[in-house]
């Protein structure tokens, strides 16, 4: 009987040191919009929920960034939340622990979501032209009663992950595989969801300078550049269909299609995909040439409409009332005789 009541002791004393936290406490949505910068900074966003399906109250959650400063980006747009938070920072081996605190502690049966944005420098290597960039899925760690243990993980959780590579940087490689790679505001985006990453996976990327890229992308802001201008044209009344047409054009050449000069790189055609550019930089400045020049207007053409003229209501009215007093002056003079 001593023995078990000493084996009872030593279980409450564990549970009191150690309380039961992980299966309580499941991360339900882990977004990063990570974006790479020429200067080898990293913006981040993420966008998080989590529930507490436990007894105990969660004080915050931590997880750990691979870059050796960061600065937290304190407005509505980056760092949110409707209970409030306040992050704090402390240097760890690989790179910088942030420890999310909430201003009121999420209790039982209660979920939180909010986002976190921050710059992290030496987050990104560069070496030259060439970028490379490990962005490690680790699971976070809720926070209670200044312990932390690590989350347990939806079966539905959103996991996803997209890096905005800086202009001109294609891709060399990229582990594990990209969901899809798009080509997104003149620059190449890798994308990953829950169906190709897991947590405690890694994704690595690896990118290059290329002077064809850049080409591309100089097309692509220069073509959204003058879709604003012909939108702008448009409304003050100037003729843009020709303005449109050289546009379409240089679109389609360029990245628009399985035949534009972007599908052509891709597929590691360097010298149909230079030809395409060319030409869609010549439909471009067909289609400035067609706008007008600063202080120049051109009015569309107005069409000349033939109106048929209608008798004026006036000389109707004064008939009417002339055949009345004839009328009148008839039956007066009969009654006379």
């Amino acid at each position: 009987m001593k023995i078990s009541k000493i084996f009872v002791c030593l279980f409450i004393v564990i549970l009191m040191a150690f309380p039961a936290l992980a299966s309580d406490v499941t991360i339900n949505r882990w977004v990063l919009d990570v974006t790479m910068n020429e200067d080898g900074v990293v913006n981040e966003l993420m966008q998080i929920e989590m529930g507490n399906a436990g007894s105990l109250p969660i004080d915050g959650f931590s997880f750990v960034v691979p870059a050796s400063q960061v600065t937290v980006l304190y407005d509505f747009d980056h760092t949110f939340s409707s209970k409030g938070q306040v992050v704090e920072q402390t240097k760890v081996q690989n790179g910088t622990k942030l420890t999310v605190k909430f201003n009121s502690s999420l209790e039982s049966g209660d979920s939180w979501g909010g986002r976190i944005g921050f710059k992290a420098e030496n987050f990104t290597k560069r070496s030259g032209d060439n970028y490379t960039i490990e962005i490690p899925l680790n699971i976070p760690q809720a926070v209670t009663s200044g312990k932390s243990e690590d989350m347990k993980i939806s079966p539905d959780v959103d996991l996803r992950c997209q890096v905005f590579l800086p202009k001109g940087i294609e891709i060399i490689s990229a582990t594990p595989e990209p969901f899809r790679i798009l080509f997104q505001n003149s620059i190449m985006v890798p994308t990953w969801t829950s169906t190709n990453i897991h947590f405690t996976d890694t994704i690595n990327i690896e990118g290059s300078f290329s002077d064809i890229l850049d080409k591309i992308a100089d097309v692509d802001k220069r073509s959204k550049a003058l879709s604003e201008r012909i939108k702008d044209a448009s409304t003050n009344g100037t003729d843009v269909g020709e303005a449109q047409t050289h546009l379409k054009n240089a679109e389609n050449l360029s990245t628009n299609g399985v035949n534009s000069a972007l599908s052509f790189f891709r597929n590691k055609d360097s010298k149909a995909a230079l030809e395409l550019v060319g030409r869609a930089e010549d439909e471009l400045n067909m289609t400035e040439n067609s706008l007008p020049s600063s202080g120049e207007t051109r009015t569309k053409p107005t069409e000349m409409v033939v109106t048929t003229p209608k008798k004026s209501p006036g000389v109707e009215t004064a008939c009417l009332i002339s055949i009345i007093i004839c009328s009148f002056m008839v039956l007066r003079t009969r009654r006379r005789h």
